[in-house]
């Protein structure tokens, strides 16, 4: 009796430890699937030349930034999927795409999903792709070429003069894609499932030692 008291000792686990440790785990793996883009951290390739970034992205154009809105707090812990920058431009010159005088684009938030940081009021040239937010609408981020105009002479000079905007304003509305709506329904699978997991496993592992 003593033997086998002091191999229970030894083992040191107990339901309600096992049930504790079982519910860290599953609040770890909610956290991971739920903040994916704080996991991992940006990676880029380096961008080409601009002649070859013109070929590759949609649109690029040079322009003035005259508002910038965010869907999140830039300084709090929690990014989602859905979030972005929307950000408002007076154009001024263009070398691809239909980009009109005044124009938004939408951009990730900065971090694990690359977005890139704009500052109202400075100029910048923006290389651009089709949106995966907006249909019709153009998103960047920072593995481009887009930089401060003033620090992208090379561009400009390897690019030309380019073409005046199309006159009027487009600012489509923050439509979520058909895509992105696919990806948080599997997420929001993905969640369900491991928490029906974790929830069996803490059960069976309870009355397993229960009836030691």
């Amino acid at each position: 009796m003593q033997q086998a008291n002091v191999r229970r000792q030894g083992n040191g686990l107990t339901p309600v430890s096992v049930v504790a440790v079982s519910f860290a785990l599953l609040v770890g793996v909610l956290w991971f699937f739920g903040n994916t883009e704080q996991v991992y951290a940006c990676s880029c390739a380096q961008p080409e030349s601009p002649s070859e970034e013109l070929e590759k992205f949609s649109a690029v154009f040079a322009g003035r930034v005259v508002s910038v809105q965010l869907s999140y707090d830039p300084d709090g812990r929690t990014v989602t999927r859905e979030d972005r920058g929307t950000i408002g431009f007076e154009v001024s010159a263009v070398w691809k795409g239909t980009v009109y005088e005044e124009m938004d684009i939408t951009t990730p938030p900065t971090g694990g999903t690359c977005g890139f940081t704009f500052e109202e009021g400075e100029e910048y040239i923006v290389y651009a792709y089709d949106s995966p937010y907006v249909e019709g609408g153009y998103t960047t981020g920072i593995c481009s070429r887009t930089a401060l105009l003033e620090q992208a002479q090379v561009d400009v000079d390897a690019l030309g003069e380019g073409n005046a905007p199309l006159a009027g304003t487009a600012r489509p509305g923050p439509e979520e894609s058909e895509d992105m709506a696919v990806v948080d329904r599997a997420r929001l699978a993905i969640l369900a499932v491991a928490a029906q997991i974790l929830e069996v496993v803490a059960k069976l592992v309870y009355v397993l030692l229960g009836c030691r």
